[in-house]
């Protein structure tokens, strides 16, 4: 994956998320964009894209114009129609997420991806119901496997105890 080999020349800590982690964690849904947390600061996510716009990428100059208060916390990039986003941690959580992330081998390369528990306490902080549904079918998939105190802790800590308490009795 052309993205994952930018991130190694730079020497970027990353976590894939989003809906390619649920092709790995739960129930696979279509999608055209791939998502990355990426472990940067402000100014070196302007020296990351740069990078990757000598691999072929596109910046999604739209996407800019239309969201300018999200410039210096995510970057869209466009490669052979599909997006990219490049995103900053915005809490507490999203920094530990880089604790806890998994080495994942898909199509016989290891990729880094976000965590079990923390997929799902991520689908819970953006709360569309297609991010609980995600939540639900890792739920469903692994719940003898997550670590219900870690989610608890950290739920509690984001404000959406409810929300796991709803999606794990379901």
């Amino acid at each position: 994956m052309r993205v994952v080999e930018c991130l190694r020349r730079a020497r970027v800590r990353y976590a894939i998320i989003g809906a390619w982690a649920l092709s790995l964690w739960g129930k696979p849904r279509a999608t055209a964009d791939l998502d990355f947390l990426v472990l940067v600061k402000v100014d070196q996510l302007e020296r990351l894209t740069a990078l990757m716009m000598t691999s072929g990428m596109e910046i999604d100059e739209l996407w800019q114009q239309w969201n300018p208060l999200l410039r210096g916390s995510q970057a869209r990039l466009q490669y052979r129609g599909v997006t990219i986003d490049l995103l900053l941690p915005r809490d507490r959580h999203d920094q530990a997420i880089f604790r806890r992330r998994q080495k994942k081998r898909v199509e016989g390369r290891y990729y880094w991806v976000v965590s079990l528990e923390d997929f799902v306490l991520q689908k819970l902080k953006v709360g569309r119901p297609r991010d609980f549904e995600d939540a639900v079918s890792v739920i469903e998939r692994f719940r003898e496997r997550l670590d219900r105190r870690y989610l608890e802790r950290w739920a509690g800590r984001l404000g959406v105890l409810a929300e796991l308490d709803y999606v794990m009795g379901l």
